[in-house]
């Protein structure tokens, strides 16, 4: 039998994430001794193990939660990577609803439609399933011109509002040494980039989320006041690519043994960072699985710090 600190350690998954994935998705049930600490057996160890490889693939956890017990709706052996655009049960016409309200500047109805996919689907399912590829089908209308730029507003600020919620809801650790997430000096696209600091919450990452429009001094100084681990530069937009490559540059001269990753649509152009793909899930885990190889590099050196939830 294995302690949770011990099961976080043999499967790779933070403390934080174990306790969320049996009390969302109850992938596993441990036994609990009679002081009431949590005890893992070797089949819960392989459930856990079999459901961070899903989620690193890219499976929404509610997703790889259900393939790993055997649910009903994930008949037969195991599949490939989940479809992003598997939203689970969501209206297949919910993102051309989208656009309609944006176009018609009907702010009840584009709300409407956000808290019913929302509603269907779990937070990571939302993001990669339904949100980017309802925001790409949002750009192509405003750049055909049947959505005007205050309908783009008015629906982009919906989705802010709802995405900055999760975040918040997410939580955070009350001390610790956060990882910071952001976007570069002139960079102001952040749907995608508060929606990965979410998925990052909600995978046990200590996120600060620092917005948009962050220069080159402001990221360094950042990690320096807040004791940053790691910070992940989003890169939406082509013309974001040289404020970001500027960061990194900067936080690399300023540490060179800090984590520095990148992520969003124009990434892979950028040096001396760790890219973490196209998707928010498989980002989120890629990011933690970064963290935990460091940490168990790190093998307990005194001083070290981590950018994982610790356990309570």
């Amino acid at each position: 039998m294995y302690t949770i600190k011990r099961a976080a350690e043999q499967t790779g998954v933070p403390v934080a994430t174990l306790r969320a994935w049996e009390r969302r998705y109850g992938v596993v049930s441990p036994a609990r001794t009679e002081s009431g600490y949590r005890v893992y057996d070797e089949e819960a160890l392989r459930r856990l193990t079999r459901m961070r490889d899903l989620v690193a693939q890219g499976w929404a956890p509610k997703q790889a939660a259900e393939q790993v017990l055997g649910d009903a709706s994930a008949p037969g052996g195991e599949r490939g990577p989940a479809d992003p655009g598997d939203a689970g049960e969501v209206p297949a016409d919910a993102a051309a609803r989208f656009v309609d309200a944006a176009a018609r500047l009907d702010g009840v109805a584009i709300a409407a439609v956000l808290d019913e996919v929302m509603a269907h689907a779990s937070f990571e399912a939302f993001a990669d399933g339904w949100l980017m590829p309802a925001l790409t089908e949002l750009g192509e209308a405003w750049s055909r011109g049947t959505v005007s730029v205050s309908g783009e507003h008015l629906a982009a600020h919906a989705v802010l509002r709802r995405l900055a919620a999760a975040y918040e809801a997410a939580g955070r650790p009350s001390a610790g040494h956060p990882v910071l997430i952001g976007l570069p000096a002139g960079a102001h696209h952040e749907l995608g980039a508060l929606a990965f600091a979410t998925a990052a919450r909600r995978q046990g990452v200590d996120v600060l989320y620092t917005g948009p429009d962050l220069p080159a001094d402001g990221w360094v100084d950042g990690v320096r006041r807040h004791g940053a681990v790691a910070a992940v530069v989003a890169v939406p937009m082509g013309v974001d690519v040289p404020a970001a490559q500027e960061a990194v540059d900067a936080l690399r001269a300023a540490d060179p043994d800090l984590l520095v990753a990148v992520g969003g649509a124009h990434h892979g152009v950028l040096r001396g960072a760790l890219g973490l793909g196209h998707t928010i899930t498989g980002g989120a885990a890629r990011l933690v699985a970064e963290l935990t190889d460091r940490d168990r590099a790190a093998g307990g050196r005194a001083g070290h710090r981590t950018g994982l939830t610790s356990p309570a």
